[in-house]
């Protein structure tokens, strides 16, 4: 993995701004700078997924996982959804699914050090308070995982002769958390077919 790549600063004039949910100012790359960036830095051996979308109120959410070199992050990105003025009615549905995986991409690409610069540089006024307003994280559900899943999931790690250590490993590299209980209805709708793939199985 070429670290020096990966975390190289984009140029000035590949960074554009948009305006915050609060009305300031943000930088942001392009999805198209920063999928550069990921062959660059892997040659192009890497795959990128949506494992799970919905829409949730005014916004399309999805989840997707980002693999390089046998090591996987997993993020959320999302877009509002485009109605046109008139009438409310949605404009094209699939436009604002392929922002939120864009969105999605490049918060992934974070975690492998890909435009951290600017991610740095938005939490420093803000430290205890998480960079992207829409990314969710396990203790912001009103919802847990179910018994049902959770059932699931150990069916799952039986089949594929794993200790609890080991299934606790896993949702700690993709979710940053070894609490299963504490996972959302999403991440754990994720973790499933994560499991599922790994047992060689077709995700429902």
């Amino acid at each position: 993995m070429n670290r020096e790549i990966l975390e190289k600063e984009f140029a000035p004039s590949q960074i554009k701004k948009r305006r915050g949910p609060f009305g300031e100012d943000l930088d942001y790359v392009e999805a198209a700078d920063v999928i550069r960036r990921l062959n660059d830095a892997f040659d192009g051996e890497w795959s990128f997924e949506i494992i799970e979308h919905q829409q949730m109120f005014e916004e399309v959410v999805v989840l997707g996982k980002l693999t390089a070199q046998g090591i996987s992050k997993m993020q959320f990105g999302s877009h509002q959804i485009t109605k046109a003025k008139k009438d409310g009615a949605v404009v094209n549905i699939g436009f604002d699914l392929k922002a939120a995986a864009s969105d999605c991409l490049k918060k992934a690409s974070t975690h492998f050090g890909v435009a951290l610069h600017l991610y740095s540089e938005n939490i420093v006024d803000e430290p205890k308070e998480p960079v992207d307003k829409n990314a969710m994280t396990p203790s912001e559900s009103d919802e847990s995982i179910g018994k049902k899943k959770l059932a699931e999931i150990k069916q799952l790690r039986t089949k594929l002769k794993w200790t609890p250590e080991d299934v606790m490993d896993h949702a700690e590299r993709l979710f940053s958390t070894r609490d299963i209980a504490m996972l959302n209805p999403i991440m754990g709708e994720a973790f499933i077919a994560y499991l599922k793939a790994q047992n060689g199985e077709q995700a429902a």
